[in-house]
């Protein structure tokens, strides 16, 4: 007899073994070890026999009210040629639906057994009313959520930066006295600093102390970080190395190179006298007027040089390093890859430590006073040595406001002119 096609569920217990609930229509069916949940209504019934009708095997046949004498044949043929059984494997729809069943429970996609309730199960929660949402302008709006959250950061800036700066504008505009009556001498202050000889003077002293930190500091922190990023033994020593300088506090790294540029016992001149054999060499860094200046420049290099190598050294972490085995396949050298890759991927950073280093260098105050103190014969006097002389020495507040207020707008215009230029060069 033949064993025609017959409905079937996903949910096999093969733990208990429960017995199939089989309506009498298919009782006699072939065994197939699936349970079915509910009996085949009269609808499902008619549904089936139509679907059985348009895949061509009559209704009898498929599992009707009279046996099926006809081979298993037909109805194999008919199913395997069946639109949505195109490409299939030429087996049984039972075997196909079988390794269905095990491939969906050997991946998890379905269990053997329905979840039960438990007591551990977590009560189900009415649906919560949907509030109306608040408009742009009210301060706990969503888009007002991002201004909380730079709130107390907009607070310090502007009791610590804005304020004082608003402050030093104001007393500029006066002839400030801290125990009496200010007197409003409206831009006096800045024509007097425009006459002023001793104003030029550190002006050109902080430019050339600036150019002067740029020549002999700009490459050497980029060269340190692409030997640093090659070598493979000691990189963390050789970090801590560079960075040490950095973390010593300004004073005393005054302090320790204003004695080792000391013209009587300084370590410097000492070693030239052994290395030239002349125990006549007494240099005087710090005394005289053509050294006093390149050696305050050579101390703050040697300072800030590990800073601005950890810089680029984070920025060569992200380098990819498929651009370096494209350019081997190339036969590129060691140059080239120098200064076609590395190079031209560190100039994004290369352009923003440039804005920083000039800002630092034409600030300069705590190295110049310690070491030197503007001397000799102010060949170091530099713009905050000299506002800071003028403010608590000959107590002229205003005078010395009106200058800072010279050196913040400078400052102010090439950092906004070189940002445009960078922005431009990105596009």
């Amino acid at each position: 007899m033949t064993e025609p096609f017959k409905p079937f569920s996903i949910y096999d217990d093969d733990e208990e073994k429960k017995k199939p609930i089989i309506p009498p229509s298919i009782a006699n069916e072939g065994e197939l070890d699936l349970e079915i949940e509910d009996a085949p209504s009269h609808d499902d019934a008619k549904t089936r026999e139509e679907l059985l009708r348009q895949l061509g095997v009559s209704g009898s046949d498929a599992g009707g009210s009279a046996p099926s004498t006809q081979p298993h044949t037909q109805d194999s043929e008919s199913l395997k040629n069946a639109p949505f059984l195109q490409g299939q494997k030429a087996e049984s729809v039972e075997d196909r639906a079988k390794e269905m069943i095990r491939r969906r429970q050997d991946t998890g996609k379905i269990r053997d057994r329905r979840k039960t309730a438990s007591i551990f199960d977590k009560p189900i929660e009415p649906d919560k009313a949907i509030r109306q949402g608040k408009s742009a302008w009210h301060p706990f709006s969503y888009r007002a959520k991002a201004f909380w959250f730079i709130f107390p950061a907009l607070v310090f800036y502007g009791l610590f930066t804005l304020y004082p700066l608003i402050q030093g504008f104001m007393i500029s505009l006066t002839h400030y006295s801290p125990l009496g009556k200010s007197v409003d001498v409206g831009w006096a202050n800045y024509q007097r600093a425009f006459q002023d000889p001793l104003f030029w003077q550190t002006v050109v002293n902080a430019a050339a102390f600036t150019l002067l930190s740029l020549g002999l500091g700009f490459w050497p922190p980029i060269l340190l970080a692409i030997i640093l990023n090659e070598i493979t033994i000691g990189k963390g020593f050789f970090k801590v190395l560079y960075l040490m300088p950095f973390v010593i506090p300004a004073i005393p790294a005054a302090n320790l190179w204003k004695w080792i540029f000391d013209e009587g016992f300084g370590v410097l001149n000492a070693l030239l006298q052994m290395i030239f054999n002349s125990p006549d060499i007494h240099i005087g860094w710090l005394t005289d007027p053509r050294w006093a200046l390149i050696s305050i420049v050579l101390m703050f290099v040697w300072k800030n040089t590990g800073w601005f190598m950890l810089i680029y050294f984070a920025s060569l972490q992200n380098l990819p390093e498929e651009l370096y085995e494209a350019s081997e396949l190339d036969g590129a050298g060691i140059f080239h890859k120098v200064f076609n890759i590395t190079l031209p991927y560190l100039r994004p950073v290369m352009g923003i430590l440039l804005i920083i280093q000039v800002l630092t260098t034409f600030q300069i105050f705590t190295e110049v006073f310690v070491m030197t103190n503007g001397g000799p014969m102010h060949a170091t006097e530099v713009i905050g040595t000299y506002i800071y002389k003028t403010a608590f020495g000959s107590m002229d507040l205003g005078y010395a406001s009106a200058m800072a207020m010279l050196m913040f707008a400078a400052l102010f215009i090439f950092s906004m002119v070189r940002l445009w230029q960078l922005r431009q060069a990105a596009r």
